[in-house]
């Protein structure tokens, strides 16, 4: 089996994270990590074991022995990155979101295609098996047919202004750091309910909270309607908490999913006919990241993608890409990359 040798743009938390699930991850291996400040990539290249630091990711995108790179830099920087590594002939797992908005998604795509580069969305709970059990019970039938989604991702933060999370140059705000997994989540079920891979938003209204000072959103909640009228209500936050989970509504019942971003709780299966719940316990035991690694770098491998497979394909990151825009759109938060 080949080795796939990675790299990895910027050093925060995701990119710790990441690295981590690398070393659990047969046939792929962390070869290098850039940073704007070389001893910080020094540091992190050390604690997990990388042969190589740079202090641009310039530097990193000229190494020949880079094959993948894992870009995890703030949200703005993305779609550039994502071209410097196709123009360099590197595949790419870009963290989610893709970009800041679906022009730029749109671009991305085309640049990796006419560069022949794996271009993937990393949202890791998409490729984890609790996430296609979910989506086999819907196909099931087992709740009847899909009335309702209601999915949340919502933290407090506190105040922090200047943090990536909710300063508006670096792409800050809840819609785009965790509304996108609540919005991929309810996409992809009303997709399955109607025999699709995953389905397009016919109505989508929302309010939400912009914060005075940072001028992006705090909390917001998106109400969305599918064919077929399946309905769907997305919210998320930075500065508030609340009970993170998704529950599909059916006919005959529902399903609740305690921990669908981590993958570390229960399905419960609650029928309305008085039958005992059916409870399927966390699924746990491997690195929630060594999924999509895995993926992605059976993809480079020449291994195709189950037809049914919930992982996030390029179509599938650019609808969601398009239903976040009107989502941002419905509240009235812009960014400079929207000029």
């Amino acid at each position: 089996m080949k080795r796939v040798r990675w790299g990895i743009l910027g050093c925060g938390k995701i990119a710790h994270s990441f690295a981590k699930a690398l070393q659990k991850v047969a046939g792929s291996e962390l070869h290098a990590v850039a940073a704007r400040d070389a001893e910080r990539a020094q540091a992190f290249a050390a604690e997990h074991g990388a042969a190589g630091a740079y202090g641009s990711y310039e530097a990193l995108l000229a190494d020949p022995e880079v094959d993948a790179v894992y870009i995890a830099t703030i949200h703005p920087q993305h779609a550039a990155w994502i071209a410097h590594c196709a123009y360099a002939g590197k595949h790419v797992l870009c963290e989610k979101p893709l970009t800041m908005n679906l022009r730029e998604a749109k671009h991305a795509v085309k640049v990796a295609k006419e560069k022949r580069c794996l271009l993937r969305e990393a949202f890791m709970y998409r490729h984890h098996p609790q996430t296609q059990r979910v989506v086999d019970l819907v196909e099931s039938g087992v709740i009847g047919k899909v009335r309702m989604i209601d999915a949340t991702f919502c933290f407090n933060a506190g105040e922090c202004p200047e943090s990536r999370l909710q300063d508006k140059a670096l792409g800050g705000g809840g819609i785009l750091d965790v509304g996108c997994y609540p919005m991929s989540f309810a996409r992809l079920i009303a997709g399955r309910a109607q025999g699709r891979l995953f389905a397009e938003p016919l109505e989508l209204k929302a309010v939400g909270h912009l914060d005075m000072q940072t001028k992006v959103d705090m909390w917001t909640t998106a109400v969305l309607r599918f064919e077929g009228d399946v309905l769907a209500r997305c919210t998320c936050a930075v500065q508030m908490s609340a009970e993170n989970q998704v529950v599909i509504f059916g006919e005959r019942g529902r399903i609740i999913v305690e921990s669908p971003w981590f993958c570390n709780g229960r399905i419960r299966t609650v029928l309305d006919d008085d039958q005992a719940d059916e409870v399927i316990e966390p699924m746990l035991g491997r690195d929630l990241y060594a999924y999509e690694i895995e993926s992605f770098a059976g993809e480079l491998r020449g291994q195709a993608i189950g037809a049914r497979a919930v992982g996030m394909r390029l179509d599938d990151s650019l609808g969601n890409m398009k239903a976040l825009d009107w989502w941002r759109a419905e509240i009235g938060l812009a960014y400079e990359a929207d000029r």
